[in-house]
C-alpha cells in the first residue's frame, strides 16, 4: 500500500513539475506559424532610453533591426525585472546589438517583458513582434 502511494505521489509531482515549472510558454517551436503583431520604426538617442516593447504575457519572438545606415550600435535591456530592480540601459549597461544588424530574439530565451534600448548617437531602429 505504501509503495503505491509513493509511486502515485511521484507521478503527480513529475506531472506538476512539467506543467507548472515552465516560466515562459511563448516560444515558437520550430515549424509552427507565428504572425507579426507589431512593426514600428523608432528613433533612438542621443543618450535617450526608449521602451520598445510593452510587457506581454506571451509572444513568439521579437526582432530588432539597426539598419538605418548610421552603423550605430544600441544597448538592449530585456524584460522588466521581478526583483524591484530599476536598471536602465546605458552605454555600459545592457546587451550590445551592433549597428547595421537584424537580430531575432526568441521569447524562450529573452522573454516577453518590457524591453528598453539606449544609443549614444541618433539612430533609427525597426522593431517587430511575432505571436
Amino acid at each position: 500500500m505504501n509503495k503505491n502511494i509513493l509511486i502515485g505521489i511521484a507521478v503527480v509531482a513529475l506531472v506538476a513539475t512539467f506543467f507548472l515549472g515552465r516560466g515562459n510558454l511563448g516560444s515558437a517551436p520550430s515549424g509552427l506559424p507565428a504572425a507579426q503583431s507589431i512593426a514600428t520604426t523608432t528613433a533612438v538617442g542621443p543618450d535617450e532610453v526608449i521602451t520598445i516593447f510593452a510587457n506581454k504575457a506571451s509572444c513568439s519572438s521579437r526582432v530588432i533591426s539597426t539598419t538605418d545606415g548610421s552603423n550605430q550600435a544600441i544597448q538592449v535591456l530585456f524584460g522588466a525585472p521581478t526583483n524591484g530592480d530599476t536598471t536602465t540601459p546605458t552605454e555600459l549597461v545592457g546587451h550590445l546589438q551592433a549597428g547595421s544588424t537584424t537580430v531575432s530574439y526568441d521569447s524562450g530565451m529573452y522573454g516577453c517583458g518590457a524591453w528598453k534600448v539606449f544609443s549614444t548617437s541618433s539612430t533609427t531602429i525597426l522593431v517587430s513582434e511575432f505571436n
